[in-house]
């Protein structure tokens, strides 16, 4: 535990705006990320993390359930991917930015969730404008898409105007206190013949 919060510090200090924290997530932050995923969510398709960090929201998806042939989590520093790949042996760990998500992923299987640790705050809006473009092509149609930001007021920049916010909770056991926000891309209308 001391040489992940040894890790991350290194990291805040040598990569500020690209980490966006002091800290790692709480507990409590990282079970209220996974707690968005519904058993269902959690049995279908491809279940990307970004931003990992140390992995205390990775931690949190394989308490919840989330199969770990199932979850592939991205990490674009390689000292923290390192840090993953060692903490859990057994989660498919890519070193490689947000913005590159799909040509990362492969032929994977459709991805049903992507959950974010990003700080779309802290980067340019360039970067947080393509992250976004990124994460809407890569997610399936009905597939979720859950954001954590610090500030608790006011809307998560660059959510895709079709995602449709179907949750919003506060999370005081976490230093800053943080929101978890789940929206849900929609799926295309039908077209009906008569």
């Amino acid at each position: 535990m001391f040489e992940q919060q040894l890790l991350m510090l290194k990291e805040i200090i040598h990569n500020p705006r690209d980490m966006g924290t002091f800290a790692s997530s709480s507990r409590a932050l990282a079970g209220e990320m996974a707690s968005a995923l519904s058993p269902r969510t959690m049995k279908n398709g491809t279940l990307v993390e970004v931003g990992a960090g140390t992995g205390p929201v990775t931690a949190a998806l394989l308490e919840r359930g989330v199969p770990s042939d199932r979850l592939v989590v991205i990490e674009k520093s390689p000292a923290l991917a390192e840090c993953l790949m060692r903490r859990f042996p057994n989660v498919n760990v890519r070193c490689c930015g947000a913005e590159e998500m799909s040509s990362c992923l492969g032929a994977a299987p459709p991805v049903t969730a992507i959950i974010s640790s990003l700080p779309f705050r802290s980067l340019p809006k360039s970067v947080s404008i393509g992250i976004m473009e990124e994460v809407e092509r890569t997610l399936a149609p009905g597939g979720i898409f859950v954001q954590f930001t610090y500030a608790l007021i006011g809307e998560i920049p660059c959510i895709p105007a079709a995602f449709r916010k179907v949750r919003s909770r506060l999370v005081f056991l976490n230093f800053p206190p943080a929101k978890v926000e789940v929206f849900v891309k929609p799926k295309p209308r039908r077209a009906y013949v008569d």
